[in-house]
């Protein structure tokens, strides 16, 4: 994590100009940034569009395509046309990190991508030692706080908290988890277990597989063992490919919502596609967005992005729909050209300080970034997949959810303030250059 002298220092040096820690004022800077429209403005794209993780972060990478696009038709941002430097990791985690150096290199300090914990846990500290921005799309594990990363995507109790009582109500208490074997997985299970207990539930069972599994027989011994346990449901963060083989084995060897439903978290519509809307039906999520929500800012949305990726003869065959990743790295897009349009700069620290407090009327619902932590204030929905590989929604929160990137009961003393910084009983956890501090777990 860098504080915010470093990441002054190392912006303003990324751009070869001098650097002085007194200039984080947006709107005193703006001048000295202001936008050349004689010069491109560079966004570093970074998705997979290949390997396991393909599946969702090539969905990602479509809606970045779209939105660059659509600002270059209307003639740029004060003039200037977004240039993509576009990189495809390929489901490898050390590629995301060298991605990023490489494009550094090459003066791109904006980057929009990431989807796992273990693609941003890689590509984080790097943009952060080189003054970037990284705007991050995916429902996540928390405990990021910093001011080189503008989060789109929900934190744990945006999902985790209205779907327990939920599946409480409707199934019953006893639960069994299973996740694939990443940060996200095992923090999102701490979050599940803890609202478990705080609802009078009980956890029956816990599993976790390799990220990268794709050979649906790994998951026999676990849907042998969900059989003997006897949960009322499971509670799935099986992500990526694995998802795939993971749902499609469990209704082969004879278990589905009639008998032991699953909440998963990461599925989304594109993983329904994925895996065959015969293996989801009737199966549910929890998420701020699903292509289904009735509302015109999604209806238009939805529309604008079917028109363009039909015009892409690359594109054909592929599925056409919306998710909630895909639609958070739309949201971040749009935060993204919306501060530049308003500063008149391309600059990281102009466009994090014109971010903080945005109000946003995204397609899922009129949205809020957090002025404090750089998050996003959310509508929590829960759906159930229906016969067309849609989610129909069952129940969405009255109002906006604020975004806990610490947990009250997980993290007690620790917070998130003054503007992306790390405090533990009130007293800032120091920072040391070039690294990141990382907070005691548990």
């Amino acid at each position: 994590m860098v504080n915010r002298r470093s990441f002054v220092k190392n912006a303003v040096a990324g751009l070869g100009v001098l650097s002085f820690p007194h200039l984080w004022i947006p709107k005193a800077n703006a001048a000295m940034h202001k936008i050349d429209p004689s010069k491109p403005i560079k966004i570093g794209v970074v998705y997979s569009q290949t390997g396991f993780m393909g599946l969702v972060e090539k969905e990602q990478y479509k809606v970045a395509m779209m939105v660059i696009d659509e600002v270059n038709r209307a003639g740029g941002i004060h003039g200037a046309k977004l240039e993509p430097y576009i990189k495809d990791p390929a489901s490898s985690w050390p590629a995301y990190a060298a991605g990023a150096t490489e494009l550094l290199g090459k003066g791109v300090n904006i980057f929009w991508g990431c989807y796992t914990s273990a693609s941003r846990e890689s590509i984080l500290p790097v943009i952060q030692e080189g003054g970037g921005l990284l705007f991050y799309p995916t429902y996540y594990e928390g405990r990021e706080c910093t001011e080189n990363m503008i989060m789109t995507g929900s934190c744990p109790n945006q999902q985790v908290n209205i779907s327990i009582p939920f599946m409480f109500e409707k199934f019953g208490k006893k639960v069994y988890l299973i996740g694939s074997n990443y940060i996200y997985p095992r923090t999102m299970s701490r979050q599940v277990k803890s609202q478990v207990e705080k609802h009078g539930g009980s956890i029956v069972g816990e599993q976790y597989v390799d990220l990268a599994v794709s050979d649906k027989s790994a998951f026999d011994e676990i849907i042998k063992d969900i059989k003997a346990q006897k949960p009322d449901w499971v509670c799935s963060n099986v992500v990526g490919g694995s998802s795939v083989a993971f749902m499609q084995r469990y209704k082969e060897l004879g278990l589905n919502p009639s008998n032991i439903p699953i909440m998963s978290y990461p599925m989304t519509e594109p993983e329904v596609q994925g895996t065959g809307v015969e293996y989801c039906e009737g199966h549910f999520s929890s998420f701020t967005y699903f292509q289904s929500v009735d509302r015109p800012e999604n209806k238009e949305f939805i529309k604008k992005y079917a028109e363009y990726v039909k015009s892409k003869p690359e594109w054909a065959g592929e599925p056409v729909v919306t998710s909630g990743v895909m639609q958070a790295s739309y949201v971040g897009m749009q935060a993204c050209i919306r501060a530049m349009n308003e500063t008149e700069s391309a600059h990281p620290i102009d466009i994090v300080q014109a971010c903080r407090g945005m109000s946003i009327s995204a397609p899922e619902a009129d949205i809020k970034i957090d002025s404090e932590n750089l998050h996003t204030h959310l509508r929590p929905r829960i759906g159930v997949v229906n016969s067309k590989g849609q989610f129909d929604i069952l129940q969405e929160s009255k109002e906006l959810v604020a975004p806990e990137v610490f947990s009250a009961a997980l993290d007690p003393g620790k917070e998130c303030k003054d503007g992306g910084q790390y405090f533990i009983e009130n007293k800032k956890v120091p920072v040391k250059k070039g690294t990141r501090t990382v907070i005691p777990q548990g």
